[in-house]
C-alpha cells in the first residue's frame, strides 16, 4: 500500500483562511486615507466588504475542529481586535476575547493572555467605563503579583490614556496612577518612562482646565496666576530663548496691567489663601484659633495660609524680569533701565500703609533684608549693563549704593556677583593689579573637577567661571602673563565651561579659547572651530555683546592683512555689531580693524576717518570717573 499522501490530506485550512483574511485587511487598508477623505459611498461599501470577508475567514477558522491551542488563541485575538476596531459589535469582540483568555490560562500562554486582557479593557471601556477601571486595577495587581513589570507599565499607561479620555482626567486616581508609574520607573531606573509619566501628569492638569473651572473663584487666584507667569518667564530666560521670552513677557505685563487697580489683591497682603474643600465634621479641628495656619471659611471651603510677596513686591519682580527679557531681545539700554529704575522706585517709595505687617522684630528685619537684597541685585544688573557700555561712572555709583545698603549681605551668590562687579570696574578703568587681586580671591576658587575632596560634584557658580575668564583675558598681556598659572586655570575651568548648561558661559569660553595665545600655538582649524561655535551660540541667544566679540575675533583671525571683498564685509560686520552693542572698547577695536582693511584697499581717507573715530572711542573708554 502506498504511503504517499494526497495533497488534500495535508492542506492547512486554518492557515489558508488566516492568509486570506490578512490579504483582505491589507487591501482594504491600502486606500484607507483616501476613503476617509472622500467618504465616497461606493468605496466605503467596498472597504467594508473586504473587512467582512476577512472577519468571515477568521470566524471560519475558529469553527474548525482541533485547532492547536496557540493557533486558536492567536486567531481569536486577531478576530476580536479587528472586530472591535472596525465595527461596533463590542459584545461579540468581548466574547471572543473572554474565550481566548480561557484558552491562554488553560495552556499558560501568559503573553497572549496579557495581550487579550489589554484589548478587552479597551473594548470594555467603550461599553462600560466604570467596569473598565475596576477591571484594569485587577489586571495591574495581577501583573504586580507575578512581577511582570512590562505589563504593569502597559496597564498603567493604558489606564492613564483612559483617564485622559474620561470626563474627569485629573481626579485622584488618575494622578495616583501616573505617580505610581513614576515611582516604579525611578525604582527600576527606567528614566525615560519616569520623564514621560511626569509629562503626562502635566497634560492631565492642563486638560482639567476647562473654561468653567478657570472662571471658578476658587481657582482664579491673582497671586497664583502672577507667580505662574513670573516663573514661566524666568524659566524661559534661563533657557535663553529670546523670542519665546517676549511672548511670556507680554502675557505677564498684560496680567499685571489688569491688577493695577484690582481690588481682589490688597497691596499690604503678604499671605496667600489657598482654598480646600471643607471636610464633614471638621468644625472641631478648624477654628478661629487655627487661622494663621488654616483659616475657616464661611462656605464650602477652608483656606491654607501661606506666606507670599505683597502686590507691590510682585510688581518689583515683574519689572526686574521685564528688563532681563528686553536685554536678550537686544533692546536699548535706556528702555531696560526704565524698568529697573521703576523697580527701585517702588522699593524705595513704598508708603507705610502699603507695607506688609511685621508681627515681630525678626520679621521686620527679614523684610528689610529681602528689600535690600532685591535692591542690591537690581543695582548689580544696572552696573553690569553699564559696564558693557563702558559707563564707568554709573558702575561706580551703583557699587557705592550697594555698599551703603543695610543690613549687609551674608555672602552667597549675590555677594559673589558684587565682588565680581567690583573686579570688572577695576579692570575696565585700568587698575589691572586690583582687578587681578579680586578675580584671584579665594571665594572664586575653582576646584579641579573630580580631584578635590570638598568637591561634591556641584559645579562652581557661573560668576566664578566668569572671574576666571576675566583673569585669563588679562594674562594675555605680556606684563601679567604667567604660563604655568594660565595653563592650570584653563585646565580647571574647561570641564565646567565646555558643556555648561548656560549657553552664554559656553559662548564666552569658546571665544576666550579662540583668542588665547599659547605655546605651542593653536592650529588655525581649532581657532576657527571655537569662533564658529561661539558665533552660532551668540546668535541663538541674541547676545549682542558676545556677537560683537565673535565677529571682531573672526575679522582679526581670518582676515588680518587680507585684501578683498570678504575682508571688507567681515570688518564692516564686526564694526556694525560693536556699535550696536555700544561697548566703547570694542567700537574702538572694530573701527581700527576696518581702518586697516580700508587702507589696504586703497581707501586712505576713509581709513583715516575710521582711525580717528577709533582713537576717540578708546580715549572715552579709558576716561576714569571721579571717585570719592
Amino acid at each position: 500500500m502506498s504511503n504517499v499522501q494526497t495533497p488534500a490530506s495535508h492542506f492547512d485550512t486554518p492557515a489558508v483562511l488566516t492568509c486570506v483574511a490578512d490579504d483582505c485587511f491589507q487591501t482594504a487598508h491600502a486606500a484607507v486615507h483616501d476613503i476617509a477623505t472622500s467618504l465616497d459611498k461606493q468605496r466605503v461599501d467596498e472597504y467594508y466588504k473586504l473587512i467582512a470577508t476577512g472577519l468571515g475567514c477568521l470566524d471560519a477558522a475558529l469553527n474548525l475542529n482541533k485547532l492547536p491551542p496557540r493557533s486558536e488563541a492567536n486567531i481569536r485575538l486577531r478576530y476580536a481586535t479587528a472586530l472591535s476596531e472596525e465595527t461596533d459589535n463590542l459584545m461579540e469582540a468581548e466574547t471572543a476575547l473572554t474565550k481566548g483568555i480561557a484558552v491562554c490560562e488553560k495552556n499558560r500562554f501568559t503573553d497572549l493572555k496579557y495581550c487579550m486582557q489589554f484589548q478587552l479593557l479597551k473594548v470594555l471601556f467603550r461599553r462600560n467605563r466604570k467596569a473598565a477601571f475596576v477591571e484594569i486595577d485587577k489586571n495591574i495587581q495581577d501583573a504586580i503579583t507575578y512581577k511582570a513589570a512590562d505589563w504593569v507599565y502597559a496597564f498603567r499607561f493604558l489606564k492613564a490614556s483612559l483617564h485622559l479620555q474620561s470626563s474627569n482626567p485629573a481626579d485622584a486616581q488618575a494622578l495616583d496612577n501616573l505617580r505610581n508609574i513614576t515611582q516604579l520607573a525611578n525604582s527600576r531606573g527606567d528614566l525615560a518612562i519616569a520623564v514621560l509619566s511626569s509629562l503626562l501628569e502635566g497634560i492631565v492638569h492642563l486638560k482639567a482646565r476647562k473654561e468653567d473651572s478657570i472662571l471658578d473663584p476658587s481657582v482664579q487666584i491673582p497671586q497664583v496666576e502672577v507667580l505662574t507667569l513670573l516663573l514661566d518667564l524666568a524659566c524661559t530666560l534661563q533657557q535663553k530663548a529670546p523670542q519665546i521670552a517676549m511672548q511670556k513677557l507680554k502675557a505677564l505685563q498684560a496680567r499685571m496691567d489688569e491688577l493695577v487697580q484690582a481690588h481682589d489683591w490688597d497691596k499690604m497682603l503678604d499671605v496667600l489663601h489657598l482654598p480646600l474643600k471643607r471636610q464633614p465634621n471638621s468644625s472641631a479641628s478648624v477654628t478661629g484659633d487655627t487661622k494663621t495656619i488654616i483659616l475657616p471659611g464661611d462656605g464650602e471651603h477652608n483656606f491654607i495660609v501661606l506666606s507670599f510677596v505683597t502686590k507691590v513686591h510682585a510688581f518689583v519682580l515683574a519689572y526686574v524680569l521685564s528688563g532681563l527679557a528686553l536685554l536678550y531681545q537686544g533692546a536699548k539700554s535706556e528702555k531696560i533701565m526704565e524698568y529697573w529704575s521703576e523697580a527701585l522706585n517702588m522699593l524705595g517709595k513704598t508708603p507705610a500703609h502699603a507695607r506688609p505687617p511685621a508681627h515681630s522684630l525678626p520679621m521686620a528685619i527679614e523684610q528689610a533684608r529681602w528689600q535690600a537684597e532685591v535692591k542690591r541685585y537690581v543695582y548689580a544688573l544696572i552696573a553690569l549693563i553699564s559696564a558693557t557700555r563702558t559707563q564707568w561712572s554709573r558702575v561706580h555709583d551703583c557699587i557705592q549704593k550697594i555698599e551703603a545698603l543695610s543690613p549687609k549681605p551674608e555672602g552667597g551668590r549675590l555677594g559673589l556677583l558684587v565682588l565680581y562687579l567690583t573686579g570688572v570696574y577695576y579692570q575696565g578703568t585700568g587698575d589691572i593689579e586690583r582687578a587681578l587681586q579680586i578675580f584671584g580671591d579665594q571665594r572664586f576658587a575653582i576646584p579641579a573637577a573630580g580631584t578635590d575632596d570638598r568637591n561634591t560634584g556641584t559645579p562652581p557658580p557661573e560668576v566664578a567661571l566668569l572671574a576666571a575668564m576675566n583673569k585669563i583675558w588679562i594674562m594675555q598681556d605680556l606684563s601679567y602673563r604667567n604660563d604655568e598659572e594660565l595653563t592650570e586655570l584653563i585646565e580647571k575651568i574647561t570641564p565646567y565651561c565646555s558643556d555648561h548648561a548656560d549657553v552664554d558661559i559656553r559662548t564666552a569660553f569658546n571665544l576666550m579659547q579662540a583668542a588665547l595665545q599659547t605655546e605651542p600655538r593653536q592650529s588655525m582649524q581649532t581657532v576657527k572651530k571655537h569662533i564658529q561655535v561661539g558665533l552660532k551660540w551668540a546668535q541663538g541667544a541674541n547676545n549682542t555683546q558676545l556677537l560683537a566679540v565673535a565677529l571682531n575675533l573672526m575679522r582679526s583671525v581670518l582676515f588680518e592683512n587680507v585684501v578683498g571683498d570678504q575682508a571688507v564685509k567681515s570688518a564692516k560686520a564686526g564694526r556694525q555689531q560693536a556699535h550696536k552693542a555700544g561697548n566703547l572698547l570694542w567700537m574702538s577695536v572694530a573701527d581700527g580693524m576696518l581702518a586697516q582693511t580700508e587702507e589696504m584697499q586703497g581707501q586712505v581717507d576713509e581709513a583715516e576717518r575710521l582711525r580717528q573715530d577709533g582713537m576717540r572711542f578708546a580715549n572715552q573708554a579709558f576716561a576714569k570717573p571721579d571717585e570719592d
